[in-house]
């Protein structure tokens, strides 16, 4: 049966060992059954902002094999110009504590290495001398600049049947392209299903968005592949292209005897 149940602490009570297990398992149980099948990758939060040669990592949640990884504080990362391609990114670590208590830790790195198993990429830029690195964008296009401006394309952000884009990215995809005033029918359900979700487009809907629209093979790629065929097609509608139409019905076929 269901139930419902948690601990009362009142003065005088005795502390049961149930009552504090109740408290570790419950979390536990309720975070892995709501995250069941999701990808590695951002949960929540996780923005960046640059502020006199520091990048700061701002409080959120990690989703790695299966476990919910924290931070509560924003983490300042010293960020000058190299001019060379930099990777922030967490690498992961099972730790070794007292007795009785197990756990992981995700370090922060900011390097010139590529993500590598075990770790998951936040984010990467090439930041030149007397420059500020942006985060903040000025359109769908503006999110692969390379220079001085923050990419979080290759982010993976976790969602249920695995890791996706960022819903940030994919909202501005939306709107955009509604505003082309595109009449296609993927078109439109494609924007509407991911406003709707804030984001949140699950992988499988946007490999069969990009098969229906024309450019995809209907196979999941990398974050950049799907980037960049989701900016092709909003190219092609912004300079009048039609996207798939839908025959028009009810019109008879005229026969010449």
């Amino acid at each position: 049966m269901f139930r419902y149940e948690y601990p009362v602490f009142e003065h005088k009570n005795l502390l049961k060992k149930s009552m504090l297990d109740e408290l570790r398992d419950y979390p536990l149980s309720l975070s892995r059954r709501l995250f069941a099948g999701y990808g590695d990758g951002i949960l929540e939060g996780c923005g960046l902002r640059w502020e006199q040669d520091v990048l700061y990592l701002e409080p959120g949640l990690l989703h790695y094999q299966g476990d919910i990884y924290r931070m509560e504080e924003p983490c300042p990362l010293a960020c000058t110009a190299t001019d060379q391609l930099t990777y922030l990114k967490v690498r992961f670590a099972t730790m070794d504590y007292e007795r009785g208590k197990r756990g992981g830790m995700g370090e922060i790195q900011l390097n010139t290495i590529p993500a590598e198993n075990g770790e998951i990429e936040l984010g990467r830029f090439r930041l030149q001398e007397g420059a500020r690195l942006r985060t903040v964008y000025e359109n769908f296009e503006d999110y692969q600049t390379e220079y001085d401006t923050v990419n979080r394309i290759h982010a993976p952000y976790a969602g249920p049947g695995g890791a996706g884009l960022w819903p940030q990215l994919l909202k501005v995809y939306a709107q955009e392209l509604l505003e082309t005033g595109t009449t296609d029918i993927y078109d439109v359900s494609f924007a509407m299903t991911v406003l709707g979700t804030d984001g949140q487009a699950v992988p499988a809907c946007i490999v069969s968005y990009l098969s229906r629209a024309g450019d995809g093979t209907g196979k999941q790629g990398s974050n950049e592949e799907c980037y960049q065929k989701l900016l092709r097609i909003l190219k092609d509608r912004k300079s009048g292209g039609r996207g798939w139409q839908q025959p028009e019905s009810g019109r008879g076929q005229m026969i010449l005897l």
